[in-house]
């Protein structure tokens, strides 16, 4: 059969400006159809779109138009479109497709998935435009739909994974059984992708830039055993991480080396360091085929997963800056997201990367919603006392899914319109504190940490250390540059909402 798979463009509320990464879940799902004998194409809209955004009434389409979608499927011509809905957000765009193209041909079968979709896979069927929903992992799940379409059989209640409708009733199979062994997966082809479209260099926030250029992504592992409250990823994963062997993983990345000359990775894990045996076998693996590499892992690491020995061992097979997922200072807010874990190791583990060369990053959440003030302010004392270079702090976004939005959804502090929650992305009042106020907060709290943490010339022997050669100095200087601009020229901030130490 032939199958279009597309990453539709979006639409956003006012302006904005819009990085395209690669769509690795359509990368690998493409790169499966092919090996099991379907035609498969990978059409990219958003990053096709070249960045061009088209305003309208205050909000902002990025991507490619409905007229140049269609050429590719004139062209083409798919039996089948399956469309990616990764995120809440964006679920209408992917809808309007869905419209567009049965309007186009009713015959093409039309199929979603991604995450949203894993999270109500019931909800995506009431559009009549939509004829499959493929909810959880989606590989076994995809081929076993074409299998059945391919031979016209309509017995779908055998496919695990798989929402259909039955006349006018909607059906939600149970879901299929994970995937037992990741290395069976083709590697994702990047030959399908335009890559003149996408930005490899840099991908990630403010100071985690990278330091070589071409940077290619991969993801060694899948899933997450963590239940944090925020969190909505075990929709698809179910709470099962598996990782793959330390061999399949520099397998790849010595394809990535040789067929497109990758300089850098950045692994995307949920959870990279689940398997400490496995991780020091992926670094260990690294440094015996001698690889000129650097890597790095922008979603975050655990840092409850390493210790000191894994640390150099990580930097020697080429990491060079690292992020954890602190999400809190306050003990009391971390045991009740799902990280209880012990912060005198994670200062302790900051202050010994630091030490031995990395650049290190810590993300931080407020807003979650029984938090108070005093709490807020132990998140930022501990980012600036751990040691670490840089600190994230973003407000809670809620995702359907996750426990923390059925707590919202509870007490009532959800809008009224929901929509306007999902493309909108508001600040919601929680128990103790305004949305608006949470907004003054987040960003006294990126004025303080950055005023507190590089006010002195004490910022020139904290970068020396972490030089051990002259690419690191190079890339030393522009990390300055990026101290210097967010830390708003070093100019003497007056604190407004939070003021002190705890």
């Amino acid at each position: 059969m032939k199958v279009l798979l597309i990453y539709p463009p979006i639409t956003c509320v006012g302006s904005t400006s819009v990085r395209s990464h690669a769509p690795m879940g359509l990368m690998y799902l493409a790169t499966y159809i092919r090996r099991i004998g379907h035609q498969a194409v990978l059409l990219d809209a958003l990053a096709e779109g070249g960045g061009k955004v088209v305003k309208t009434k205050g909000r902002s389409r990025v991507g490619l138009s409905w007229g140049q979608i269609k050429k590719y499927i004139e062209r083409f011509k798919p039996d089948v479109v399956g469309i990616s809905i990764m995120f809440t957000a964006y679920h209408c765009d992917a809808l309007d497709l869905a419209k567009r193209i049965k309007s186009y041909d009713p015959k093409i079968v039309i199929v979603l998935g991604g995450s949203h979709v894993s999270v109500d896979p019931e909800l995506c069927l009431k559009s009549k435009n939509v004829d499959f929903a493929v909810y959880g992992e989606g590989e076994i799940t995809f081929k076993k739909l074409l299998e059945k379409l391919n031979l016209r059989k309509t017995n779908y209640s055998i496919i695990d994974g798989l929402a259909y409708r039955r006349g006018k009733k909607i059906i939600v199979n149970p879901p299929a059984e994970l995937i037992k062994n990741l290395d069976d997966l083709p590697f994702p082809d990047w030959k399908m992708l335009n890559l003149a479209k996408y930005d490899l260099g840099d991908q990630s926030q403010s100071m985690t830039q990278i330091m070589r250029k071409p940077c290619f992504t991969m993801e060694t592992s899948r899933g997450c055993p963590n239940h944090c409250m925020y969190c909505s990823s075990f929709a698809v994963w179910r709470h099962q991480w598996r990782g793959r062997s330390p061999k399949n993983v520099v397998d790849e990345i010595e394809k990535l080396i040789g067929d497109f000359g990758a300089r850098e990775i950045a692994f995307y894990d949920d959870s990279m360091s689940v398997d400490r045996e496995r991780m020091k076998g992926i670094c260990e693996e690294m440094i015996k085929r001698k690889l000129d590499i650097k890597w790095s892992p922008p979603n975050g690491i655990a840092h409850w997963t390493l210790d000191e020995e894994l640390l150099v061992l990580m930097k020697k097979s080429g990491c060079y800056r690292i992020t954890f997922g602190i999400e809190s200072g306050d003990l009391e807010t971390r045991r009740w997201v799902g990280k209880p874990y012990d912060l005198a190791q994670a200062k302790k583990l900051t202050q010994f990367a630091n030490s031995i060369g990395y650049w290190t990053t810590a993300t931080n959440i407020i807003g979650f919603p029984y938090e108070t003030k005093v709490q807020i302010k132990r998140t930022l004392d501990f980012a600036i006392d751990s040691g670490v270079d840089n600190a994230l702090f973003f407000r809670l976004g809620l995702r359907p899914g996750a426990p923390v939005y059925e707590i919202f959804k509870k007490e009532g502090w959800l809008p009224k319109n929901l929509k306007l929650l999902f493309t909108e992305n508001p600040s919601l009042n929680t128990k103790y504190i305004k949305g608006r106020e949470l907004i003054r907060l987040q960003q006294e709290m990126d004025q303080q940490f950055w005023q507190k943490r590089w006010k002195n010339i004490s910022v020139i022997g904290r970068i020396i250390r972490k030089i051990r050669s002259f690419e690191d100095l190079v890339y030393s200087l522009k990390q300055l540059g990026y101290i210097y601009k967010f830390g708003g020229g070093f100019k003497k901030l007056k604190p407004k909402v939070i003021e002190g130490r705890v």
